[in-house]
């Protein structure tokens, strides 16, 4: 296979985790939100919804790129995987 069908599904297989990840920590938050004794203002419930949303979105991402990083080194990768998104001009020249 080519590194660009490597590279795409690498970032297929890696965006499915994310999401994975995503759905995981809004759950958990979502339960955790649910067990905290929260008065019955609905404006305190939606702002723990908002807290919980931002809070999954930033832990999925660091748990997603600290995932992508060690599996680029523990599989050696590096070599096997083309950039897909780098512009042509920044590219190495691949006559070289």
């Amino acid at each position: 296979m080519s590194k660009k069908t490597n590279s795409l599904i690498f970032m297929a297989v890696a965006t499915l985790v994310n999401l994975v990840l995503l759905f995981v920590t809004l759950v958990a938050g979502i339960v955790i939100l649910s067990l905290l004794p929260i008065s019955d203002s609905p404006n305190a419930y939606a702002i723990g919804i908002f807290v919980v949303f931002l809070l999954g979105i930033v832990i999925s991402f660091t748990i997603y790129s600290k995932l992508v990083k060690w599996a680029t080194v523990k599989f050696n990768l590096e070599d096997k995987l083309d950039p897909l998104l780098t512009p042509k001009r920044n590219r190495r020249d691949k006559r070289d």
